[in-house]
């Protein structure tokens, strides 16, 4: 198999590219033992079978990051056959740095001249011949969005692994000031004399080890001690001493100024620009959307029109798979498995098809919210959000860019937990997870529905936005009382990003990267939630066969009542036994309350639905699926272009509640009859669902990105936070009532 390894600056169109090579065989994951996405492709092509790498964006190889340590540990160690470089062609100056420290690694390489379409608007022009001699590699033109230069890069590739499958190193012409040249010759005399040198030389380019130690590269000077017993000071100290006297600088500065005086020269002799700018656009659209009056209300009217299209615009997607599941799906399997014992029955039907209803109904969210991620990403808007919300966000001890996660919260907190991948340090990524789950997202506002239907009726939405708040203002003291904590405590230093220019980015990219991010949500959720609510079936259904009231769950309420007594709602088992499935999916809620709250007329309101029932066929439910899919397409185009985002916030009606259950707002009202507290403890129960633990699959998430150990400590905290919260309200609540 050849191994091609692509690496380029963030934002350079690597992705892109492998997708128009790989099609849709690209896969995602993450590097070993670290958070950072990976993302690799294997097909075949001529007969051959290739596995393309797409490398973290880098700038720089000097491994201070983990995408740059990751970047050039591959490359040194995994040995791909060949590099292909990806270079933005309208910003060449910037990008041949990387390049520059990519031929010191003395790997095979080709470079791909990415943005054909937007090099040619602008008129640039590029001597192609004289710019690859001077490079030592073959250089081609290409455009993912036209799909232009795919093919003969793919080509050209190959050809070049072939020609030096047999070398361990390739030798560039590496330009620098003759005082550094001299530097680095002595250096490789002392080398080729030193048998330490000898397996150091084997695996690692002769002018890489020579110029690592120049620049007293700490993390290679760590390997060279720990695997091959050198102290690099010993080899280098004069040469880099004499460096330093004769520039007054340091040697790491004075080397990668040669790297720039060498490119540079490169470019003034191949590469000419005209006066018209795509940079002069970007200027003037920046003076608008980054101002500082103007900045942070545009953003705000993008991120709540984008919120509200995302959710209103999968709402109708999400009802329609969750009756395709449930109602059809689920029937048909039902008629299958009729007739086994009622256990087996239960577990398929409630269980297992339950499971996995749980986790599809959010793929139409996924989808949505990726579309547009996608979409802002690639236009280049996302760096301008991170810069807006920098001076806001350092206050918690984070940067601008955790601001995404934490109102992506507000709708889904998985997506949330996922998007701190944009945080570069794994501190700031670990407290924005810690903090994201405390928004209120919306599978929260069905119980919110419930609670507030049945005992605030008309001061229903000041309560809804009492939560919200809460929900706001308890993340902020989570972010205060942890951002010193050395786990979570990120370095105190400036937000460096690229603003790159604004693109109109193809609409193949962004359905690509929304396939490849949904796939990976899917695959990661269905095991864990699936799991999980097979296990609360098992805990609801046993020991009595489907008696709510009498089973295991129902005794865990029972047994933990007591320790919740001082949250107010801790006097009914039903509400302290509701958070264990809570934990499942927020919206289990009210059916667990539907099944275990004595309920008046059921009997006869069930009977009565189920005599008005005919009974169809196969053809007719697939056709009224059909029809539904049809009819929840066009509620999702008139939701989007409504852009309600009010209705986010607003709880399902009495009515819409009633649905999940018969009478299960009046069984719930009935839970504190009488009790002239009974409001209060409701509202320390949605305090608590609040600020418990959202769901599996944001564990699922959790222990995905940041492991095992973070996933059970942060369920910790959504334990212990919720308690205090309910316990300070409810106590300093009954003192006014």
């Amino acid at each position: 198999m050849i191994k091609i390894a692509f690496a380029g600056n963030p934002n350079v169109g690597k992705s892109a590219l492998i997708n128009s090579m790989a099609g849709s065989k690209l896969k995602v994951g993450n590097w070993p033992g670290v958070t950072v996405e990976k993302k690799e492709a294997e097909f075949e092509f001529e007969g051959k079978k290739i596995k393309m790498i797409d490398l973290p964006g880098v700038y720089s190889l000097s491994p201070y990051t983990i995408e740059e340590k990751i970047t050039r540990d591959y490359i040194l160690n995994e040995n791909p056959d060949v590099v292909i470089n990806v270079v933005d062609s309208t910003n060449l100056e910037r990008n041949l740095y990387l390049t520059m420290l990519l031929k010191e690694l003395g790997k095979p390489m080709i470079m791909a001249l990415n943005f054909l379409d937007e090099f040619e608007n602008l008129n640039y022009k590029l001597d192609l011949k004289k710019f690859q001699t001077h490079l030592e590699m073959e250089a081609i033109h290409t455009s993912a969005v036209k799909n232009k230069g795919i093919k003969e890069l793919l080509e050209k590739a190959l050809l070049v692994a072939e020609k030096h499958r047999k070398q361990s190193h390739i030798k560039y012409e590496l330009r620098f000031d003759n005082t550094i040249e001299n530097e680095i010759q002595n250096i490789r005399c002392k080398i080729e004399e030193n048998e330490k040198f000898i397996p150091v030389l084997e695996k690692y380019a002769e002018d890489f080890i020579c110029i690592k130690l120049l620049e007293q590269d700490s993390y290679f000077a760590e390997v060279l001690e720990r695997e091959y017993g050198i102290e690099s000071d010993s080899v280098t100290k004069e040469n880099v001493d004499r460096i330093e006297k004769k520039f007054d600088e340091d040697a790491e500065t004075v080397i990668a100024e040669g790297r720039y005086g060498a490119l540079k020269g490169i470019l003034a002799q191949t590469f000419t620009t005209s006066l018209k700018s795509r940079l002069d656009f970007t200027d003037k659209v920046d003076k608008i959307l980054l101002n500082k009056y103007l900045g942070l209300p545009i953003f705000f009217f993008i991120i709540s029109g984008i919120m509200g299209v995302v959710f209103n615009g999968s709402g109708p997607f999400i009802d329609w798979v969750d009756g395709f599941i449930g109602g059809y799906i689920g029937k048909y399997v039902a008629i299958a498995v009729e007739g086994t014992p009622d256990w087996l029955y239960s577990l398929v039907t409630d269980g297992i098809i339950g499971g996995v209803g749980g986790v599809l109904v959010f793929v139409p969210l996924m989808l949505f919210l990726y579309f547009f991620l996608a979409l802002l990403e690639e236009s280049g808007y996302m760096s301008r959000v991170a810069f807006l919300m920098d001076k806001i966000m350092r206050r918690l001890g984070l940067n601008g860019k955790a601001f995404v996660p934490m109102v992506l919260g507000f709708g889904c907190t998985v997506p949330a937990i996922y998007a701190t991948r944009t945080l570069e340090d794994e501190p700031s990524r670990r407290l924005t997870a810690l903090m994201a789950p405390f928004m209120s997202c919306g599978a929260r506002l069905p119980v919110y529905g419930l609670f507030t239907a049945a005992f605030f009726g008309a001061r229903a939405g000041m309560i809804v936005m009492s939560l919200y708040v809460m929900g706001i203002v308890v993340a902020v003291l989570t972010g205060m009382f942890f951002k010193n904590n050395p786990r979570f405590k990120a370095e105190d230093k400036a937000l460096l990003l690229e603003l790159p220019p604004y693109r109109v980015p193809s609409f193949k990219m962004i359905w690509s990267s929304t396939m490849t991010r949904t796939g990976s949500y899917l695959k990661k959720a269905t095991t864990v939630i699936l799991g999980v609510l097979i296990l609360l079936w098992g805990l609801i259904y046993f020991p009595n066969n489907g008696d709510a009231s009498n089973s295991y769950m129902a005794k865990f309420g029972k047994v933990v009542a007591p320790i919740m007594k001082p949250t107010g709602f801790g006097n009914r088992w039903e509400a302290v036994a509701a958070i264990a499935p809570s934990i499942a999916a927020k919206e289990v809620v009210v059916g667990f309350m539907a099944q275990v709250l004595p309920q008046e007329n059921e009997a006869s309101s069930i009977s009565e639905g189920e005599i008005q029932e005919e009974p169809t066929t196969f053809a007719q439910d697939t056709m009224e699926q059909l029809k539904g899919f049809a009819v929840a397409s066009k509620e999702s185009v008139i939701s989007m272009v409504s852009f309600d985002v009010a209705s986010l916030f607003t709880p399902p009606s009495a009515d819409e509640v009633e649905e999940e259950g018969t009478g299960v707002v009046g069984a719930t009202a009935r839970l504190w009859e009488g009790d002239p507290l009974g409001p209060l403890r409701a509202y320390s129960f949605m305090v608590f669902i609040l600020l418990v633990v959202p769901c599996v699959v944001t564990l699922a998430a959790i222990k995905q990105e940041f492991g095992q150990k973070f996933m059970w400590f942060t369920v910790m905290v959504m334990l212990i936070v919720p308690y205090i919260a309910s316990t300070v309200i409810f106590q300093i609540g009954r003192l006014f009532i």
